[in-house]
């Protein structure tokens, strides 16, 4: 999946708290990042184990990590085959589990205090290159109609998943790479799992993601397009749904390629 011409990329991110840990006196646990690149763009969100003491620290640390781990890993060119993409994705993957681990040692603590999940995605116009660990999820439109790149993973028990903390983490690491382009790409974290997807289907729910689209298509600025899309994941609308920590972060093609 090589780069193509650069293609500039409308980004729009929020992490807001749940308000369920608005009640309980918690801070979000969730944590994103994007890295523009030439010719594409780097796009992350994590959230932190709701019972892990530090999780919004290892949240954090994990987005942070894997953003500077692709950028510098894409620093010579980008990869010309789906297996270069994942050997890329994996060693980004095995160095952010890495750095959080060691975080955890220095502060004399267990890695599970720093338990989080990671998605992550590489986006140009070649196509999308993924990476999931956890129940995050990310969604793209391509051909008109909305797909999963990366689905929730689920544990062995209800609300179970994985996370970036545990012995196997990176034997349970998914990684998908679709060699076309795509319009829009969303990368989120489990709390909108209700909103956007078709749980039975594991299909993006194309009623929420079409306004999105719409929305983003219209604003004229990234900054007051991000706190439009925090208000928006606060409001009753959403919160009426899900009271857990929300995070989507979304990229579009900028110019439209076609009209929103």
């Amino acid at each position: 999946m090589p780069a193509s011409l650069p293609a500039p990329w409308r980004v729009l991110a929020a992490s807001v708290v749940g308000t369920s840990h608005l009640r309980a006196g918690l801070p979000c646990q969730d944590a994103h990042g994007y890295r523009p690149l030439p010719g594409g763009v780097i796009l992350a969100a994590a959230d932190g184990a709701g019972t892990a003491e530090r999780s919004e620290d290892g949240a954090r640390l994990a987005v942070d990590t894997v953003l500077s781990a692709l950028a510098r890993g894409l620093a010579p060119g980008w990869p010309a085959a789906d297996e270069d993409w994942r050997v890329l994705l994996a060693a980004a993957y095995r160095e952010t589990r890495e750095a959080v681990l060691a975080q955890a040692q220095a502060d004399g603590l267990s890695p599970r205090a720093y338990a989080t999940t990671l998605v992550c995605a590489v986006l140009s116009e070649g196509g999308v290159a993924a990476a999931q660990l956890g129940d995050g999820v990310i969604a793209a439109l391509a051909g008109g109609e909305w797909f999963t790149v990366a689905a929730p993973q689920k544990g062995e028990y209800a609300n179970e998943t994985n996370f970036l903390t545990q012995a196997d983490a990176l034997e349970r690491v998914v990684i998908s790479v679709y060699a076309e382009p795509v319009l829009a790409l969303a990368v989120m974290t489990d709390g909108l799992l209700r909103l956007v997807l078709d749980l039975t289907r594991q299909q993006p729910h194309a009623p929420f993601f079409n306004p999105l689209l719409s929305f983003a298509y219209g604003v004229l600025d990234e900054a007051k397009g991000s706190a439009d899309l925090a208000a928006f994941l606060a409001s009753e609308r959403v919160t009426a749904r899900t009271d857990d920590d929300k995070t989507l972060v979304l990229a579009v093609v900028w110019p439209p390629a076609q009209p929103a």
